[in-house]
């Protein structure tokens, strides 16, 4: 089996754990770690979805494009809920999805991948990730900061969003001109996504241990 081949399986499974943490303490779960389990679902649905259609050598980007927005409305209204229903975050949300839109519509096509609005895309939701890190270490009520769920889940947002940004500025660049970088490319995306859920997962595995030890 190739090396690609492969990491896109596990990328694919890797979601499994975070999603299993999630179903097993799902009656304890709070409203954004409820969000996290549909970003989950989600994930699961379009990976298993992209699986089969790639095995019949159909196109899967009008899977992905649909699926990233998705993923970025569901992480703003997490961080929304966290940070106390700012006013700036409804501006900006409803500022992207409506470029996101049209840009997919009339400008990309839904069968292109919309390199420009996932880009941006990476730009909010790290710069939100940030900010939230300041705003938890400026508010930090507990002595061991690796407990609090929201810790690990930001570094899941940093690792996957900080990590892709500069794969989605240059995938329509590098494939068109170096057919032979798609393939690194992405792998490097599956490897940030693996090390996402794996991150997600130590979120949801502290909030079941907070459930027995409160924070």
């Amino acid at each position: 089996m190739k090396i690609e081949i492969a990491i896109a399986y596990l990328s694919t499974a890797s979601v499994i754990l975070p999603f299993g943490l999630a179903i097993y303490q799902l009656k304890y779960l709070r409203n954004n770690l409820r969000l996290i389990l549909f970003l989950l679902a989600f994930s699961l649905l379009a990976d298993v979805i992209s699986y089969f259609l790639s095995r019949s050598a159909i196109s899967t980007i009008w899977i992905a494009n649909p699926y990233l927005l998705i993923q970025f409305s569901l992480l703003m209204m997490i961080y929304f809920i966290e940070l106390q229903r700012p006013r700036f975050m409804i501006f900006i949300a409803l500022a992207y999805i409506i470029y996101f839109i049209v840009s997919t519509f009339f400008i990309y096509g839904v069968f292109n991948f919309n390199t420009h609005a996932n880009s941006i895309a990476g730009l909010i939701l790290v710069g939100l990730s940030i900010y939230y890190l300041y705003h938890l270490l400026k508010e930090l009520q507990v002595d061991n900061i690796a407990k609090v769920p929201m810790f690990w889940i930001t570094f899941a947002v940093l690792c996957y969003y900080g990590g892709t940004l500069a794969l989605f500025l240059v995938n329509n660049l590098m494939a068109d001109n170096y057919p032979d970088s798609h393939r690194m490319l992405w792998i490097f995306h599956n490897i940030c996504n693996i090390l996402k859920n794996i991150l997600l997962a130590i979120g949801l595995w502290q909030n079941y241990r907070n459930l027995k030890q409160p924070l």
